[in-house]
C-alpha cells in the first residue's frame, strides 16, 4: 500500500462517525475503537522499500496520528482528550468563562443577553450541578443574585454564593465591566443543585422579572417618594412628575391573603388608596389599589 493510500484509509472512518450519533458521543465505543486502530496501524511493520522509506513512512504515520487525534477532539469532545469536567479548571463559551481561582469558580458574564442554556452548559461542563438564569431586572437588581432555590443549601449548608462586578463597583455599560458570580469548589461533583438567577439590565421594552420590588426603593423609578397608604390621585401626580406612565392592579383580599388582578386605568378613583408600587419595565410603573383603606393590608409598603 501506498503512503497516500495508508493516509486515505486513516482519515476515512472519521466521515462515518458523527456528533450527534452513539459512537460521536466522548469515549463512544466506535470512537475509542477507531483511535485504537489508528494507533495499532502505526505500529504495524512496513514490510517493503528500503530502510529510508520506512522511517519516511513511520514518521508519517506518527504525525498522522497526531492530527488525527487532533480532529478526534472535534468528533469525541473533551473527556477522551483529557479536558473534562474531571479534571479541567476553566471553560468557556461564548455567554460566559469560568475559571477556578483558589477555592472558589469564578464566572464572568461575556454577553447577558445569550441563550440562558449556555449559563448552566459552562457550570455542568466543569462538574458544577449549578443552574443559572442572567433575567431583566430593574435598575437597582442589576448584577445582583435576585432568586436563589434547589436542594444544595440543605445538603452543604452555609456555602456561601456571592455576586458582583469587575472591576469592583465599575459601569456595566461599558464593555470593560464584567458581572461576576462567584460558587464554592465544595459543590462541585455533588449531586445536589443549586439554581440561582443574576439580575441583568432590561431591553426596551422588556418586562422586569422581579416586580417583587417596589418601585420607591433606593435606585428605583419612584426612589424616595411616599406611596403606600396615600391616593391614586396623589401618587400618580409624582408618577407624571418623573416623566412615568402608570398601570394598575386590584388587590383582591381573602382570608389566605391576597391576589392581583388587572384593572383598567379608567375603573380606577382618584380617591381610590394605593397599596404599594412596582416597577413594570423602563419608564412604567404598576400601581396596586383598592377601593377604600382595607383592613387586611399592612400599608406603609414604601
Amino acid at each position: 500500500m501506498k503512503d497516500i493510500d495508508e493516509i486515505n484509509e486513516l482519515l476515512r472512518p472519521l466521515a462515518r462517525i458523527g456528533t450527534d450519533e452513539p459512537g460521536g458521543r466522548a469515549g463512544g465505543a466506535r470512537a475509542q475503537a477507531l483511535l485504537t486502530d489508528i494507533i495499532a496501524q502505526e505500529r504495524q511493520p512496513t514490510l517493503a522499500g528500503p530502510p529510508r522509506d520506512r522511517r519516511w513512512a513511520r514518521r508519517t504515520l506518527l504525525g498522522l496520528a497526531a492530527s488525527v487525534v487532533l480532529a478526534l477532539g472535534v468528533v469525541l469532545g473533551p473527556s477522551l482528550l483529557g479536558h473534562g469536567g474531571g479534571t479541567a479548571t476553566s471553560y468557556a463559551n461564548s455567554a460566559v468563562e469560568i475559571r477556578k481561582e483558589a477555592n472558589t469558580y469564578v464566572a464572568r458574564i461575556k454577553d447577558p443577553y445569550a441563550d440562558q442554556q449556555k449559563f448552566s452548559e459552562a457550570f455542568r461542563a466543569l462538574g458544577l450541578n449549578v443552574e443559572l438564569r442572567v433575567i431583566p431586572v430593574s435598575p437597582s437588581a442589576v448584577g445582583k443574585i435576585v432568586g436563589m432555590g434547589g436542594t444544595m443549601h440543605s445538603a452543604i449548608p452555609n456555602v456561601p454564593f456571592g455576586a458582583g462586578r469587575e472591576p469592583d463597583d465599575c459601569d456595566l455599560a461599558d464593555s470593560d465591566c464584567f458581572m461576576v458570580v462567584t460558587v464554592p469548589a465544595v459543590v462541585k461533583d455533588t449531586s445536589s443543585l443549586m439554581h440561582f438567577d443574576l439580575g441583568r439590565q432590561a431591553k426596551p421594552g422588556e418586562s422586569y422579572a422581579n416586580e417583587w420590588l417596589s418601585a420607591t426603593h433606593a435606585g428605583e423609578q419612584l426612589a424616595g417618594a411616599k406611596a403606600s397608604g396615600r391616593t391614586v390621585g396623589d401618587v400618580l401626580a409624582e408618577v407624571r412628575k418623573r416623566g412615568l406612565t402608570a398601570e394598575f392592579n386590584l388587590v383582591d383580599v381573602h382570608d389566605s391573603g391576597y391576589e392581583l388582578k388587572p384593572l383598567a386605568a379608567d375603573q380606577v378613583g382618584a380617591n381610590w388608596i394605593v397599596y404599594r408600587v412596582a416597577s413594570v419595565r423602563v419608564g412604567v410603573v404598576r400601581l396596586q389599589v383598592t377601593p377604600e383603606r382595607n383592613p387586611g393590608l399592612a400599608y406603609d409598603q414604601d
